[in-house]
């Protein structure tokens, strides 16, 4: 066989060995030198070589297989990979995992045929899955691994892992450009995400900064409650950090839910700042008391990244380890997106319903402002724009 004219692939077993595929016949390696790997075909029978360098550069192959070509093999082996390689890194269902990539795959009949079914691979799966994943702790008081403390691409993630006392305990995840961002930028959002939560801690509290018209995720912590002090604490430690970078944080707006602690312990670090509540958590609010009214009968919104890592997480409560690989994949997300922006990207343009309810959110806040209506009537007003709003949802 013309070694120039051979198509060459590497896969991996499932001990996780590299095994050389060339067209459509799998190699094992047998052995390696200082210069050169050697592979041998994978039935035991058939005497086919292929020599390469150490960096995956064919040097000679003796492809005189004595068997006939089976390229389902190989499919398999690949499906498999692939499947395994989810499997170990998301949290992803293992069944959803598999229906996903045998679609994507567009397998043949052959290969479907001789195709281990999703309850064949299940419990290696999930073995492989529980041997990348520490044990899932009940308290606070647990060690994490380095993996878990960097990025994907191997940088320091988390900045602060402190107990504030006995059993109460903080973990903060931002990288230098995460933090770098929140320290120079003036308007920043804050926000809390308990369903994604794990059950050893309280919240997920979530720090955004607003660049390019965009809000970026620049912090997520795990906190344990939340109390002004607890607030006050995390406050402290990014104040610390930036001085470490040479910066200060003090932004100029800050924009939240309606939490009188977070508030108050807002007002004690951020005197200078102006605070805002955040309108979809105002008009929340609004609506819980149109509900209590009898004027209207639901209402359903989120945040875009709530929903994304909703997403990601794919269960309430997820463990920590779950959780702390679905943050690393965020901050994969916020390097792709301000590298994007920087480039020129803009923010998805508004829709025109979207433009009209914010015109009359605006037009009552100046009706308000130049003493025209009363707050009474500024919250009626508002409470008709958030029915309104949520009737047009509901037909859609």
């Amino acid at each position: 066989m013309n070694s120039s004219s051979s198509t060459m692939s590497f896969v991996l077993s499932q001990k996780g060995k590299p095994l050389l595929v060339m067209d459509d016949y799998v190699f094992r390696l047998n052995k390696i030198t200082n210069t050169t790997k050697y592979y041998r075909c994978e039935n035991r029978d058939c005497t086919a070589t292929a020599h390469t360098d150490l960096n995956n550069v064919l040097l000679k192959v003796n492809a005189n297989h004595s068997h006939v070509i089976e390229p389902e093999k190989k499919e398999i082996r690949i499906f498999k990979q692939i499947v395994k390689e989810r499997a170990t890194k998301e949290s992803t269902p293992i069944p959803k995992i598999y229906e996903e990539e045998s679609a994507k795959m567009i397998l043949k009949f052959s290969t479907i045929a001789i195709l281990p079914s999703q309850r064949e691979m299940s419990s290696s799966l999930n073995k492989a899955r529980r041997l990348e994943t520490p044990p899932i702790p009940d308290s606070s008081i647990f060690g994490i691994l380095y993996l878990y403390t960097r990025t994907i691409e191997n940088e320091e993630f988390l900045c602060v892992d402190k107990f504030i006392k006995r059993k109460t305990r903080i973990l903060l995840f931002a990288s230098n450009e995460h933090l770098k961002m929140l320290f120079q930028n003036s308007i920043v959002l804050m926000d809390g995400i308990f369903s994604t939560c794990p059950k050893i801690f309280d919240q997920v509290f979530t720090i955004h900064s607003i660049k390019y018209e965009q809000s970026f995720i620049c912090g997520i912590g795990l906190l344990p409650d939340r109390k002004k002090s607890t607030y006050r604490f995390v406050f402290e430690e990014l104040k610390g950090l930036a001085v470490r970078m040479n910066l200060v944080f003090s932004p100029s707006t800050i924009i939240t839910d309606f939490e009188h602690s977070l508030a108050d312990a807002i007002i004690s670090e951020f005197p200078s700042s102006n605070q805002y509540g955040c309108y979809f958590h105002f008009t929340e609010a609004v609506y819980r008391q149109i509900q209590h009214l009898g004027l209207s009968s639901g209402y359903c919104s989120d945040g875009s990244f709530h929903n994304r890592l909703n997403l990601r997480v794919a269960k309430h409560h997820p463990n920590i380890w779950i959780l702390i690989r679905c943050i690393q994949g965020e901050e994969i997300r916020f390097n792709h997106v301000l590298i994007q922006m920087i480039g020129g990207l803009t923010c998805r343009t508004k829709t025109a319903a979207t433009n009209a309810i914010q015109q009359r959110i605006d037009t009552l806040y100046l009706r308000y402002q130049n003493n025209e209506i009363t707050v009474d009537e500024l919250l009626l007003g508002l409470s008709y724009v958030v029915a309104k709003n949520t009737s047009a949802k509901r037909k859609k």
